[in-house]
């Protein structure tokens, strides 16, 4: 399972962030850092939640 990531559409709202903080961060300058691509098989529940709630729809699951 991979995550994806629209920049253009993100908003910045950090749902992803408080949903799984493990694979979602904001670096110093504001923008999202993924904090990786490939996501752990014990994260991806997370994952797929933090993308369910995200407002913008920015960032999807790709299973693989």
């Amino acid at each position: 399972m991979k995550i994806m990531y629209n920049s253009a559409t993100c908003n910045h709202y950090g749902v992803c962030c408080e949903e799984a903080p493990e694979l979602f961060s904001f670096a110093e300058d504001g923008s999202l850092r993924i904090q990786t691509y490939d996501i752990p098989p014990d994260l991806e529940d997370k994952a797929r939640d933090a993308c369910m709630m995200c407002p913008t729809q920015s960032i999807q699951v790709e299973e693989e």
